[in-house]
């Protein structure tokens, strides 16, 4: 159950009462992904029901992620499993993550251009962040030469593709993570 779905017909802090709805199926679902991932629910550790009320209540209890192989999985289980349900990601939002819909370039060598631009464009406003200008370095390399990253010298398996993308993605969330906010420029 949805933190919201335990606390039906109480009143948020300013006053609203506080309803089921989309945002509690969104939780549902984050709860079956994280099930369908771990083996287990979010919450399986806390054996009662009181336990799990109190857990589940409480906007400080924080879920616990193990790490996957695939970041972009772990992003969407956690826009899931938000505490908030405003902070939840709506159905439209999750219909475009970039785990349910990888991004395909229609046209390699004009994606390729505009990546490098983009990638050199954060690179360039990084210039105080030497670990994100890294980062961008590194995603230029796998995007210059994804052959490397592969022990057969192919990409036609779909392990190799996927583990292509697994890297792509991991670096490209470390560089959101390490890119600085506008309010500290």
């Amino acid at each position: 159950m949805s933190p919201e779905a335990f606390m039906c017909n109480e009143s948020d802090a300013s006053g609203n009462i506080i309803k089921c709805g989309r945002p509690s199926d969104i939780w549902s679902l984050g709860c079956i992904l994280y099930q369908m991932v771990y083996g287990r629910t979010p919450f399986s550790d806390y054996k009662t029901f009181w336990a799990k009320f109190k857990v589940i209540t409480d906007p400080n209890h924080e879920i616990m992620y193990e790490p996957v192989s695939n970041p972009w999985l772990l992003d969407l289980m956690k826009r899931c499993l938000a505490w908030d349900r405003n902070e939840r990601w709506k159905i439209p939002q999750l219909l475009q993550h970039p785990f349910l819909v990888p991004p395909v370039p229609c046209h390699q060598s004009l994606f390729q251009d505009q990546t490098f631009k983009l990638l050199q464009l954060i690179s360039e406003t990084c210039i105080n962040a030497p670990e994100a200008s890294q980062l961008c370095f590194q995603l230029q390399q796998v995007l210059d030469n994804p052959i490397k990253l592969t022990s057969t010298h192919s990409l036609n398996s779909l392990d190799q593709q996927r583990k292509l993308l697994s890297r792509i993605s991991e670096l490209c969330i470390q560089l959101q993570k390490r890119l600085p906010n506008s309010d500290e420029e």
